[in-house]
């Protein structure tokens, strides 16, 4: 079975169901496949502002804010010491990755967008530069006027169409944890590292459960989890927030590889990548999905004015959305700063922006402020 679209998306993740939704609203035919069962349960639970604008620039941000918590610092902490407050005017928004993008996907259905789950793409066809078709493990095809490849970092569009990535994996593993919330995560966003280029973050995803991050260089992963997680060793690094000790140990940790990730373009004929499938930052910045819904937002602007002429298609995707991958780069570059100044606090304080954190690369810088505890 054959089926024409206007857009084929390949991911039903944050990207790939924002860009749908606004591709939808564009009067395009888009057809999202997903090789999952349902929606993507994996990623970041964080809005900041200018995700949070973005979602108000298309109506979306009494939708999403309907749920979610809304929070306004992240206080820092070095060696088990307050150093610094991050406050943002505005505020920012937690909400469990996928509640926040089921938000986006139960839009998706009143503009007509078609979703293929359990969906596994074999391989594509090309003419010429140009993705003329998609053929799918169980025999459909799908023949795309554009194609975008929101499928993550081991991307299969990516893959397909030639284009190498420049991985650099940090020197720890990351290890996750879903906890009952307990009173001290409630009441306050806690990051902290320490000399030892250790890493943790607490904060609360609803009413009753919190979220923690814990990063160790790779020895010392082995001994705090090698044989359970030995919950006492965190106590040098993890401060004011005792009654966090009673969920930490019998937590079920997953554990994370993160890496750095760049690509050298954007698009290559009819067919771009969006989200983690073009770039990764490390996830201190905090900023990987708002910087990946303005992607969206600059991508539908760009397929949406091409109005199915290739030579115009081409041209956007040249002009406007590869001058992305500067912004992205940048991130990347600090997000790096940032993981190699753990053990030094005055080099983590010099290299530390509030404009990326608080405002990214989407509104003015300025606004908010950094407080110095101690």
């Amino acid at each position: 079975m054959t089926t024409s679209c206007d857009v084929a998306i390949v991911g039903a993740g944050l990207g790939g169901c924002f860009l749908a939704l606004l591709l939808g609203r564009g009067g395009r035919n888009v057809v999202v496949v997903e090789q999952g069962p349902a929606i993507p349960a994996a990623g970041a639970d964080f809005v900041k502002p200018p995700g949070m604008g973005v979602l108000a620039r298309h109506g979306l941000g009494d939708l999403v804010e309907r749920h979610a918590l809304k929070r306004d610092v992240v206080r820092y902490y070095h060696d088990g010491q307050a150093i610094q407050e991050c406050r943002y005017p505005e505020g920012f928004l937690i909400r469990p990755y996928r509640e926040l993008v089921e938000a986006i996907y139960s839009c998706c259905s009143m503009e007509g967008v078609e979703f293929w789950f359990d969906s596994r793409i074999e391989r594509l066809e090309q003419d010429g530069d140009r993705v003329a078709r998609l053929v799918l493990a169980d025999g459909r095809e799908l023949r795309p006027g554009a194609v975008v490849g929101a499928d993550g970092t081991r991307s299969l569009i990516r893959q397909e169409l030639g284009i190498d990535k420049e991985s650099t994996a940090y020197p720890h593993l990351m290890r996750v944890a879903t906890v009952p919330l307990t009173a001290s995560v409630a009441r306050l966003n806690r990051l902290y590292f320490n000399s030892d280029g250790w890493f943790s973050y607490l904060y609360p995803i609803n009413e009753e459960q919190a979220r923690v991050f814990v990063g160790l260089p790779l020895d010392d992963d082995e001994a705090v989890f090698g044989d359970g997680l030995d919950a006492d060793a965190l106590r040098g690094l993890i401060t004011e927030n005792d009654d966090a000790f009673d969920v930490l140990g019998p937590a079920h940790w997953q554990p994370i590889r993160v890496s750095a990730m760049r690509v050298p373009a954007y698009h290559q004929g009819n067919a771009a990548l969006l989200g983690s499938a073009a770039f990764a930052c490390h996830p201190m910045t905090g900023m990987g999905m708002s910087y990946t819904m303005h992607d969206a937002e600059i991508l539908a602007g760009v397929i949406c004015a091409a109005d199915s002429d290739p030579a115009l298609l081409e041209k956007g995707l040249e002009t406007s959305y590869e001058p992305r991958r500067q912004a992205h780069a940048e991130l990347i570059g600090y997000g790096d700063a940032l993981a190699g100044t753990y053990h030094d606090k005055t080099a983590y304080l010099s290299t530390f922006r509030e404009d990326l954190h608080v405002f990214g690369d989407t509104e003015p810088v300025g606004r908010g402020f950094v407080s110095v505890l101690r």
